[in-house]
């Protein structure tokens, strides 16, 4: 920062080297007319390229970007190698242009700044004043008048040069902070952000007084002087935070001759009218240009300029609103500063609030603008294009190119640009890099609202209360648009409401081949689960619907349930054995906030790692596809659904299912006729309103009646869900739905594959020390094998390998079945000599690895075993083993495809013979 321009008192003669110092130190922000007054034109001083004004020529020279403060100008061809004079300076570029040596550019730029010389060059001790009088003639201010806004001495920096310090009030009233001026600069506030202010003259207006606002203190203190009251804006428009301690007073607004300024008066008036008792705006005599336009102390150095600035404020004229105004003018603004950190998070704030606190925007279209974020990334509800999409909202992520429309949606961003003495405020673009900030950020601090999904039917929160008014509901983070008017859900409704809200929904089955009542509640318990997504805290099984034959009516019960919660059919997916192809299709589930998916009419086993996992999970994550970023832990509240005919279900997949199984007695049940709803889903639609809210009437009459605990519920990780819906079901008499899960049981060719190994070891192990991979493959495949000795064995290595016998992909697939317990028995792995794994079976009952059982014994382990009784496995070898006969009846459900005994019932001779391979 420069040094106090003054020269300073001597007892002796200054040096040259003094002399150049202070001849730099007075000259510095008067470069501009001090060249001019040493010959060149002010067209040679705007920065940019053209002639030489000494030498001609094309583009050769242009003035230093600052040149006002330092007095560089260039040109390649006068100021070379060889040249007597040396750009840089002020001192040089006077030099040139008067050909004449520096000493005597010294001598004259002394003499124009008043640092008298003698006829040596020694300049004469000057007249010792304070930095206030120095502001003051540096800035053409009245002394007096300028010590009204409360100017005091004081220092600045680490050069502690000194500065004239001007009082800063905040939009209460009160000093809070100081602005900085010295000769030569433009000054400064004091650092840190919300330091800035208005200047005001030693106090604040009062009701029925005339006050006029100018840009800066050096023009308010110009019109004090002059006898007005006057205060100064920190900028070219007034913040309408300042505007109340204008309340009843007459404003005159009046601004420099540059479009920044006229804009800003217009601003200012703006926010001022309705506040003030009068606003006015005058117009000072001159041309306005794009920017550095006259001001206040600028017309007074015309002639008669006294006279013209009291007739532009005598003529100013009452502001009145422009009929182009418009709802960006109301904008909050946000200055970007160098603190980028600063800048977004306010940025973001101002987001967070576009379409709720954003009056300046429609009120038809503050639903479209706002902004959500889920996973960690800025999301928005719009409009589906599809054509049979009816208007309904998607979630979709938000783009960097709508991010930029949001922001200059949310607020108005201004950069200050310093002109000469004064710093004008205009508005830009957003930058890319804070687009790219608010983009990739991640994390919103809680300025902008979650977003997890859009509902168009009522939905009810986890504490039991009913979401039935539009809009986004802050709870449960859905948005609530119905596509029709709903009838509202009671508010204490009791168990015979419940009851008769089942009574009915089943209405819905009437033309369904469903003859189970469990099948009936596990499709009750799917509606209930897709419109009461929103209160269970956990997870929802996958609901299964299966059937012994095509056209049984499968997909249409599930679009029947979602017609009902969402209002449109079930949105389709296809499902794939291929893990890595699975989690695509779950992250774009997830992306896209699907309240539901369905895997339609599947032809291979349910299952998968991927789909395991979306089942039992609160979040997802995942590579964005096509992207290098991940998604963030996005939702997962979607319910799952497939359907097929007598589906098959891997291990894992299998507890996490709820069957629903449809037993048509015809040989082409797609020919049936006779239906109660020959079109059932537009009934359905037509009953809708009434459908839905019978659903929420069951859950909330449940709620109203304090959730009371109903026994046998108990399912692992599905907890809260057999809490909720199965309680709510049961306790207003419904049947219960879980027995359905003996057919995922039943399905499991797993279970199955598991049962095969188990007792084609036990039947093959004759000495009980396990058998080998190598000894295996022996047994069953090559010259040695006795297929008619070790039939289950044989047929459960021909499903894990094919027609090749493969040892590392066969102990793999034995390995992954290893402790798992079938029929009280399983399968251990022993280290052989070599480290050679040995495969044999043990009792569950006597422990797993030493360690004993948590589970009692089943009543039925202690069978009386049959000695004499040939089985198919032995080829009518007595069995070693202890069969298990319960002499009890089947407790899997009827009509179901596989119930287990039909695989391994109550003794090893009911092995079928032959099965079929299943795509593991």
């Amino acid at each position: 920062m420069p040094e106090h321009q003054q020269p300073r008192k001597r007892q002796a003669e200054y040096s040259g080297r003094e002399l150049v110092r202070d001849v730099k130190a007075a000259a510095r922000g008067r470069w501009s007319d001090l060249l001019q007054s040493a010959g060149m034109s002010a067209d040679c001083l705007n920065g940019r390229g053209r002639p030489c004004p000494k030498c001609g020529g094309e583009d050769r020279y242009n003035a230093a970007s600052d040149v006002n403060d330092t007095g560089a100008v260039f040109c390649r061809h006068c100021f070379n190698k060889s040249s007597r004079i040396k750009p840089g300076d002020g001192i040089a570029s006077v030099a040139w242009l008067m050909d004449s040596g520096n000493g005597e550019a010294v001598r004259w730029l002394a003499d124009r700044l008043g640092l008298v010389c003698d006829a040596d060059g020694n300049a004469k001790p000057a007249e010792t004043v304070d930095i206030i009088t120095a502001v003051c003639r540096d800035k053409r201010m009245p002394i007096d008048a300028f010590k009204l806004f409360g100017v005091k001495e004081a220092t600045r920096g680490r050069e502690r040069y000194p500065v004239a310090r001007v009082d800063v009030y905040n939009e209460a009233g009160s000093v809070h902070s100081y602005f900085d001026l010295w000769p030569g600069g433009k000054g400064k506030c004091k650092h840190g952000k919300g330091n800035a202010g208005i200047f005001f003259p030693g106090r604040l207006p009062a009701d029925g007084e005339t006050w006029l606002l100018v840009e800066g203190v050096k023009d308010a203190a110009v019109l004090v002087g002059l006898g007005y009251n006057a205060a100064g804006m920190p900028t070219n428009k007034l913040a309408t935070k300042y505007a109340r301690l204008f309340t009843g007073v007459d404003v005159v607004v009046v601004p420099d001759l540059d479009l920044a300024g006229v804009r800003g008066a217009d601003y200012t008036a703006g926010g001022l009218s309705g506040i003030a008792a009068t606003v006015a705006v005058a117009r000072l005599p001159g041309i306005v240009k794009d920017k550095h336009g006259d001001d206040v102390r600028d017309v007074l150095r015309k002639p008669d300029g006294e006279t013209l600035v009291h007739d532009a404020i005598r003529e100013a004229a009452t502001w009145e609103p422009k009929p182009d105004d418009n709802e960006a003018d109301e904008r909050p603004e946000v200055i970007v500063t160098m603190n980028e950190a600063a800048v977004t998070d306010e940025v973001v704030r101002w987001l967070g609030r576009l379409g709720w606190d954003s009056p300046w925007i429609k009120a038809d279209r503050r639903d479209r603008v706002r902004v959500f974020v889920r996973g960690g990334v800025l999301v928005h509800a719009v409009e589906s294009d599809d054509i049979d999409a009816d208007g309904r909202l998607t979630v979709r992520d938000l783009p960097p190119c709508l991010i930029r429309e949001r922001i200059t949606q949310a607020c108005s961003l201004m950069v200050e640009k310093e002109s000469e003495d004064d710093i004008d405020i205009v508005p830009v673009r957003p930058p890319g890099w804070l687009i790219d900030a608010v983009f990739r950020r991640g994390t919103y601090g809680g300025a902008v609202r979650p977003l997890a999904g859009v509902v168009q039917s009522p939905t009810i929160r986890v504490d039991g209360s009913i979401v039935q008014s539009p809009g986004y509901d802050l709870q449960t983070g859905l948005i609530f648009r119905p596509s029709v008017a709903f009838p509202n859900v009671p508010d204490n409704p009791t168990k015979d409401d419940a009851a008769k809200a089942i009574a009915d929904l089943l209405e819905v089955l009437a033309d369904f081949p469903i003859f189970e009542d469990a099948d009936r509640s596990a499709w009750l318990a799917m509606v209930l689960s897709m419109i009461g997504r929103s209160c269970i805290d956990g997870y929802v099984p996958l609901f299964a619907v299966t059937a012994n034959i095509r056209g049984a009516g499968k997909s249409l019960l599930v679009d029947a349930a979602t017609l009902i919660a969402y209002g449109h059919r079930a949105g389709r997916k296809a499902f794939t054995r291929n893990d890595d192809e699975m989690r695509k299709v779950i992250t774009a589930v997830a992306l896209a906030a699907m309240p539901s998916v369905l895997f339609d009419n599947l032809d291979i086993q349910l299952g998968g790692a991927a789909l395991d996992a979306a089942i039992t999970s609160s979040t997802w994550s995942d590579r964005v596809l096509g992207q290098s970023r991940m998604t963030g832990d996005l939702p997962m509240r979607t319910v799952w659904s497939a359907t097929g005919n007598n589906m098959a279900f891997g291990s894992d997949v299998g507890r996490r299912v709820l069957p629903i199984r449809l037993q048509s007695p015809l040989e082409t049940p797609e020919d049936r006729s006779g239906f109660r709803h020959p079109d059932l889903l537009s009934w359905i639609e037509t009953e809708r309103p009434r459908l839905a809210v019978a659903a929420l009437t069951i859950l909330r009459a449940y709620f109203v009646a304090g959730c009371p605990s109903q026994a046998g519920g108990d399912w692992g990780s599905f907890e809260r869900w057999s809490a909720v819906v199965r309680g709510s079901i049961v306790w207003a008499g419904g049947a219960d739905p879980l027995p359905t899960r003996a057919t995922a049981l039943a399905g499991d060719d797993t279970a199955a594959l598991l049962g095969k190994l188990i007792v084609g070891i036990e039947t093959a192990d004759f000495s009980g020390v396990g058998l080998t991979t190598k000894e295996i493959e022996r047994k069953t495949f090559g010259t040695q094998a006795d297929d008619a000795d070790h039939e289950a064995l044989a047929e459960a290595v021909f499903e894990i390998c094919g027609e090749r016998f493969n040892g590392r992909k066969f102990g793999r697939r034995v390995r992954g079945f290893a402790g798992r317990v079938w029929q009280g028995r399983f399968i251990e792995a022993d280290s052989a000599r070599g480290g050679v794994a040995r495969w044999r079976v043990r009792r569950a009952d006597g422990g797993f690895g030493g360690f004993g059982g948590s589970n009692p014994p089943r009543e039925d382990s202690d069978a009386k075993c049959s000695p004499n009784k040939p089985t198919a496995g032995d080829g009518g070898k007595p069995d070693r083993h202890t069969e298990h006969d319960s002499g009890r009846p089947e407790t899997n459900p009827p009509n179901q495809p596989n119930p287990p005994g039909a695989l391994f019932g109550d003794g090893l001779g009911d092995i079928p013979a032959t099965g079929s391979a299943v795509e593991l």
